[in-house]
């Protein structure tokens, strides 16, 4: 891995996605983390949905397009789903796939307002028991969780604040996932500095593509269509 900078802006080689800006140097907690990841990494091509969390055609199809675009070195995938298909399950199954090979050791999950926060956390901790969760709205005190849920507010927060023996915690390599949900109520202010910040592949379920395609890029990211479960 190659860091490269002039002393105002910070860039990243890894070898694997193309060179981009980032916030600031990994911690050597990152560092070592990211490598151990790639050493235990196993291929997305041929992954097993779990049909109990997320049995609906479109949510595999769904899913297995996200793994295709990571595959293929893409960091950024959208998922424009319909109120009632079932984001959320989506999600969690995703984010079991990407734990089960190797991809993911610290997730983080977003959303604009607490009682969404404390939902998605209920049903991670009803369909994936064995994974370690906290919710910082509520938990001050348990910030080591793999799982993180957080509102964009208290994020905000904790990134400058929570610290442990080695100083900051949430430093920038921190998490290998961010999820955000409904994204396109919040993300268009202050709260994109979360995803500028944190060096980690953004992802999530909404319900629109208007205006948020400029958060995922302008290559039009692997996007789930409800009904023809078409990748755009």
């Amino acid at each position: 891995m190659i860091f490269l900078t002039n002393g105002f802006n910070t860039r990243l080689d890894d070898g694997i996605y193309p060179e981009r800006r980032v916030a600031a140097f990994c911690s050597k907690r990152d560092l070592e983390k990211l490598f151990n990841l790639r050493a235990m990494r196993t291929s997305l091509k041929y992954i097993q949905v779990d049909r109990n969390i997320a049995g609906r055609y479109y949510q595999e199809r769904a899913i297995k397009a996200v793994c295709q675009a990571f595959g293929q070195n893409r960091r950024k995938a959208l998922l424009v789903m319909a109120t009632g298909s079932g984001k959320t399950r989506t999600v969690i199954a995703l984010v079991k796939v990407l734990f089960q090979h190797g991809w993911v050791k610290n997730d983080l999950f977003l959303a604009d307002r607490n009682s969404l926060v404390t939902q998605a956390k209920r049903s991670f901790v009803n369909l994936l028991p064995d994974l370690s969760v906290t919710n910082l709205c509520e938990e001050k005190d348990n910030y080591t969780a793999h799982c993180v849920f957080s509102s964009y507010q208290t994020m905000m927060n904790c990134i400058d604040s929570v610290e442990d023996g080695e100083g900051k915690l949430f430093t920038v390599g921190h998490f290998d996932l961010d999820i955000c949900d409904e994204a396109h109520r919040s993300i268009y202010n202050k709260y994109r500095d979360i995803f500028n910040y944190f060096d980690a592949p953004p992802g999530g379920p909404h319900r629109h593509t208007e205006k948020i395609l400029e958060v995922f890029g302008k290559e039009y990211p692997p996007s789930a269509r409800l009904r023809q479960g078409q990748t755009i």
